[in-house]
């Protein structure tokens, strides 16, 4: 019997436009909500109050970035291509990030067509594990969050070069690798994604293609070593973060597998889904009776797959192999991580999830037993269960509307997080509904009473109630628990005790911290503004214009010292400290 011919994926044909075009337009209903949306949560501090975005150099692009240590020229490359044509406006932001993810979502179909031949299935498969990932909700935070476009880049690079080097093009391959490890670090995976392919192909390239991605790999993880000091990461993560890094080893290892299993239930069932996990959201345990079942399953998990392996099973190998190696460097066994979970971490490895979905699926498409019916049953299944998504996706959109929505939606979802609350608490501090931002910042320091950055906020809080004493007791406490190094909101904290210390006529003792800011982050503009207001109050106008001109230098925005230049010019009252 002669075996149906298989068209050659990497040849689309007029079905093919067709079904990519169904992908781009699913995308567009699922996430075209997102244009309407603001800057949240992490884009105020890698876009906003970025210089590697707002004034960027090649020096600036490829240094890791001051604040978190992360080395991703790519990404912030594009965000300053964004900044330079749009400005502080998110509209660009999201349209490119849905962009990308249409283009990311096109990739698993023509992918797996080509790792699945000669099936004459392949081309079904492909198209419903494609559906899946074009409008599955647990993307929403690498779409909708704007610092989410790393998830993407690293994701669609990796993905072509994949196809690049199943069709033999190595050069491009290559270099989509290269640009994929500088979008995100989690793309060192590529070596491994290739030899699976190749073996579930029964496929060999040459040992020397091989050899060359892993000169590659192990170069930019020696570059990755020497940015950071001797190690990977940061020195040393916050465990507000991710309460895992508190725990030895082995018990940090199988508490990371029961955050797996909680990915694996948010992609089967992602009703209720969060932009953050952090502590105390999620509960450790040292107690073999609480940590076992995760563990077995987990055995169990690799077991089979590795039996599907020994056995050939194609797809099956391809769907556990992609989700194994896509989680491999972020789901903190091999190394701890910057944070315990987080849903877009969930990006790559879902195209694994999908597929095996869609070869679920395509058992029930060729079911004997539903006969002439079956084509219609199963398309109508999957029909079903896009639509759902689909409409799950473009709910959860709206909780990314801006951070005021967002917070309100992650302390209803995640109510054990002290940031949450913290976060949630400053969106009301902002609005002035002080007494709801106090009920925020309490609960956060409830649940993590040494969590400096919400001491500080609750200090503030009281500091415009005009409780000064007591602003003061609790931001020196803040500030004393917050190391610079390991806070990128040291400089606000600090600036923010000496305007209190100001307000209430102790220009000696702000003096004294204004001073030892400009002396160690010379370019926050914020400690120049404060320091020209100390010396203004004090008489010394020489020196309040000196630093109100050093402040407008570095934020010409900066309304403070733009008010202070007026004060210098002609006579008036004194500034007010911001």
């Amino acid at each position: 019997m002669v075996p149906p011919s298989v068209p050659d994926p990497t040849v689309a044909g007029d079905k093919d436009y067709l079904r990519i075009a169904l992908l781009l337009v699913l995308v567009l209903l699922a996430y075209g909500n997102t244009l309407v949306n603001d800057f949240t949560m992490d884009d105020e501090l890698y876009i906003v109050r970025n210089p590697q975005v707002t004034s960027p150099s090649l020096r600036e692009l490829f240094t890791p970035n001051k604040a978190t240590d992360l080395f991703r020229p790519i990404t912030f490359t594009t965000f300053a291509l964004n900044w330079g044509l749009s400005g502080a406006r998110p509209f660009g932001f999201h349209l490119l990030n849905l962009m990308l993810h249409a283009a990311v979502a096109i990739l698993p179909y023509l992918l797996l067509q080509m790792l699945l031949r000669p099936s004459p299935h392949a081309r079904n498969i492909a198209l419903a594990a494609s559906l899946l990932f074009a409008v599955h909700p647990i993307h929403t935070e690498a779409v909708a969050s704007i610092v989410g476009r790393g998830e993407l880049l690293a994701a669609g690079f990796l993905l072509a070069a994949w196809i690049l080097h199943l069709r033999d093009r190595e050069v491009p391959a290559l270099l989509c690798f290269v640009l994929a490890m500088a979008s995100k670090e989690s793309a060192v995976v590529f070596l491994a994604l290739v030899l699976m392919g190749d073996y579930a192909l029964g496929k060999w390239k040459t040992p020397l293609r091989y050899a060359r991605i892993a000169v590659i790999t192990l170069l930019y993880v020696a570059l990755l070593w020497k940015m950071a000091g001797g190690h990977f990461g940061r020195a040393a993560y916050s465990p507000l973060d991710n309460p895992l890094v508190i725990l030895p080893p082995v018990w940090r290892i199988l508490n990371a597998l029961r955050v797996a299993w909680r990915y694996v239930g948010l992609q089967i069932y992602p009703g209720t889904l969060s932009c953050d996990y952090s502590f105390n959201q999620i509960p450790l345990f040292v107690n073999w009776r609480l940590i076992l079942p995760a563990a077995v399953a987990a055995v169990a998990f690799v077991a089979a797959w590795i039996w599907a392996v020994w056995n050939r099973k194609r797809g099956l190998v391809l769907a556990g192999g992609i989700y194994l190696a896509a989680f491999a460097t972020t789901a903190n066994i091999l190394v701890p991580t910057g944070t315990i979970m987080g849903e877009r971490l969930a990006y790559l490895p879902s195209v694994g999830f999908c597929l095996l979905v869609a070869l679920a699926w395509n058992r029930l498409l060729t079911w004997n037993w539903l006969r002439e019916r079956q084509r219609t049953v199963a398309w109508a299944v999957l029909a079903v269960v896009v639509a759902a998504l689909g409409v799950r996706t473009v709910a959860r959109n709206r909780d990314w509307k801006d951070n005021l929505t967002l917070y309100s939606a992650a302390v209803r979802a995640v109510p054990h997080s002290a940031k949450m609350h913290y976060d949630l608490g400053n969106e009301y501090l902002a609005r002035q509904r002080f007494d709801e931002a106090r009920v925020e910042f309490q609960a956060a320091l409830h649940i993590y009473p040494s969590y400096p950055d919400a001491l500080m906020a609750y200090g503030l809080l009281e500091y415009r109630a005009g409780h000064y004493d007591a602003a003061e007791h609790i931001m020196r406490s803040g500030l004393e628990m917050s190391p610079r190094q390991h806070n990128p909101d040291y400089d606000d904290m600090l600036v923010n005790l000496a305007a209190l210390l100001l307000q209430t006529g102790r220009t000696d003792g702000a003096l004294e911290l204004l001073n030892r800011e400009v002396a160690e982050s010379p370019k926050y503009a914020r400690g120049w503004s404060n320091r020209a207001a100390v010396h203004y109050q004090r008489g010394e106008t020489a020196l309040a214009a000196t630093d109100a001109e050093m402040a407008l230098r570095l934020d010409p925005a900066n309304t403070q010292a733009q008010n202070l230049r007026r004060l210098l010019s002609s006579p008036a009252p004194v500034a007010s400290p911001n």
